[in-house]
């Protein structure tokens, strides 16, 4: 799937704006300073330099060593002059809305290669996916230990909060790869997921969180319509919460879900539900296809919240 030529647009504005915001910052710390200027045109000659000559020369090494030295006695200069002057290196360069592809939507892979950039993904998703809901209140910093009625629920709970928190600090390498949470409702199931979504986003991955009723939906309207499917390979972790609340439809949740499913597991990309239902009703509702898949201990870490309903006590 490619982003839109409107959202490119907005990538380049937004790298336009930044350059050019840049280039005004040196030209007025330039003309007050007319060193910081001599060296930045002097350190661009001298890369143009090296190409040329690396071109002709027979003894490359010698010419790269020359290059160095060079650039690292100017580089040398200019510390001294903007500390002299309290001026900060980054003062002088773009400020980028995304650090990681300076605006372009892009970064290189380890391989030479372009990928889309997590920042790209994510304002795709938010494009594509109107019910994509990400909770900025709910995230393991608000976490409380205060609002359980017992030792033992609190305990349980708190020690789930820690394997979600390593679950997302540790994303997208964990092993498992994919999260379900299980438990009658009011536990703390979505407060958990949101949980990880934020850290995860935080993390520079993509994520879609939306309830599993909303994916049935989507699918419903894409097969009624006879329109292409949402591509939910695209985010880096989809999250489905509630599981079970969903219509069950015959022929069409089951096989929905469980190619959903498989698809994410074959791409390697993390899956995370949460629901009311136990195993054994997974199981039973959902037939052993999905079941299975998304119980095995191979895939998915599976936690289990029990006590009484927290929504009581709020």
């Amino acid at each position: 799937m490619k982003p839109s030529s409107d959202l490119m647009q907005e990538y380049r504005r937004a790298r336009e704006t930044a350059l050019a915001e840049c280039e005004e910052r040196r030209r007025a710390v330039f003309s007050q300073i007319p060193r910081l200027g001599d060296i930045a045109a002097e350190r661009k000659e001298l890369t143009y330099a090296l190409g040329k000559n690396l071109m002709e020369a027979d003894d490359k090494t010698n010419i790269r060593r020359s290059y160095a030295m060079a650039m690292q006695a100017l580089l040398t200069e200019e510390e001294s002059i903007l500390e002299e002057h309290n001026i900060s290196r980054p003062f002088l360069e773009p400020v980028w809305g995304c650090q990681a592809c300076g605006d372009t939507g892009y970064v290189d892979g380890a391989d030479g290669s372009k990928h889309m950039c997590a920042c790209l993904t994510q304002r795709m998703l938010s494009e594509q996916f109107v019910q994509s809901s990400l909770s900025y209140t709910e995230r393991f910093e608000t976490f409380s230990e205060k609002v359980f009625p017992s030792e033992r629920q609190k305990k349980l709970t708190c020690k789930a909060r820690d394997i979600c928190r390593a679950y997302a600090d540790g994303f997208p390498d964990n092993d498992p790869k994919s999260l379900l949470i299980l438990g009658q409702g009011g536990l703390g199931k979505t407060f958990l997921l949101n949980s990880v979504a934020a850290r995860v986003l935080e993390r520079g991955h993509s994520v879609l969180n939306m309830p599993a009723y909303s994916f049935m939906q989507i699918v419903l309207s894409s097969l009624g319509s006879r329109e292409p499917m949402p591509d939910f390979t695209l985010p880096s972790l989809l999250i489905l919460d509630d599981l079970g609340a969903e219509p069950m439809l015959n022929n069409i949740t089951r096989e929905q879900l469980s190619n959903l499913l498989d698809a994410r597991q074959r791409k390697g990309l993390a899956t995370a539900f949460s629901s009311n239902f136990t195993s054994e009703q997974i199981i039973e509702e959902y037939g052993e296809r999905f079941a299975f898949r998304l119980l095995s201990p191979r895939s998915t870490i599976t936690l289990e919240l029990t006590g009484d309903n927290l929504r009581t006590r709020l």
